[in-house]
């Protein structure tokens, strides 16, 4: 066991960059599609887009999602499904979509593809409302 643990604190886990590059290519109420290219920064010891990265993505388009419905909120609850590897150069988007516009909580799926539409990612948030925009309670 201690060999393992020795092994495991000399093996060097790298920050994940998510947010640094990404293009919003649609805004309507209830939908936003953001656009980001898997950079080296991205990728986990295997060469593969971290899921971490993934789960970023996703969580931020969801917040994003309800924000275009014009509330600000927190994720409650999330589910993802990792279905395919994304590799570095691809071109994702990922797209989010409000199921369930209630009083205190949206429901929003995510749905992330490659450049050649094949489904990454897919996955489901319930986010709590926390106020509208523009107003002024925190």
């Amino acid at each position: 066991m201690n060999d393992i643990k020795k092994e495991l604190q000399g093996f060097r886990l790298k920050p994940i960059q998510v947010l640094d590059e990404y293009s919003i290519v649609d805004v309507q109420p209830g939908k936003v599609v953001m656009e980001t290219t898997v950079k080296n920064d991205s990728l986990n010891p295997y060469q593969m887009a971290h899921g971490g990265y993934h789960f970023t993505l996703a969580d931020s388009v969801a917040g994003l999602t309800v924000y275009s419905l014009g509330y600000y909120a927190v994720t409650l609850q999330s589910n993802i499904n990792y279905m395919k590897a994304a590799k570095l150069g691809d071109c994702l988007t990922i797209s989010g979509k409000c199921q369930h516009d209630g009083r205190t909580t949206k429901v929003i799926d995510v749905l992330i593809q490659n450049q050649d539409a094949e489904s990454i990612i897919k996955a489901s948030f319930t986010m709590f409302v926390t106020r509208e925009v523009g107003s002024k309670k925190n």
